[in-house]
């Protein structure tokens, strides 16, 4: 039996990040994040990076866009993002993982997030 899985998954580091979803063939990256995104020379080191993602993040929530989202990233890079999400990404979030998978290739993702065999539980999207 399969399902639609309709999370959204980031996995991310300092300095980059994809964006995934669920295709024909598993995670299938759609979208590239810029590390350039976060202004400043400093902006890998300083945490902008992560509220990049984070507003990425909440943008595609108000849009309802992703009713889910499981994020990888490492862990100054996840708290970051965690400091950076809104109330109305915040509960939606299904997993965190505090790992660098960004070298790992997209069709082996999957393994990593547990993903559970029946989907994740969405939150009530209100």
């Amino acid at each position: 039996m399969s399902y639609v899985d309709p999370a959204w998954y980031v996995v991310a580091d300092n300095i980059h990040a994809r964006i995934l979803k669920h295709g024909e063939h598993g995670l299938a990256t759609f979208e590239h994040l810029k590390s350039d995104d976060a202004k400043g020379i400093d902006a890998p080191r300083n945490g902008a990076y992560g509220k990049v993602i984070a507003e990425f993040l909440n943008t595609v929530v108000r849009q309802k866009k992703a009713p889910a989202v499981a994020i990888a990233a490492p862990g100054d890079v996840m708290h970051q993002i965690r400091a950076h999400l809104d109330v109305h990404t915040r509960p939606l979030v299904v997993k965190e993982l505090e790992r660098d998978l960004t070298n790992t290739p997209d069709h082996e993702l999957a393994k990593h997030f547990d993903i559970p065999a029946t989907g994740w539980p969405l939150p009530n999207a209100g």
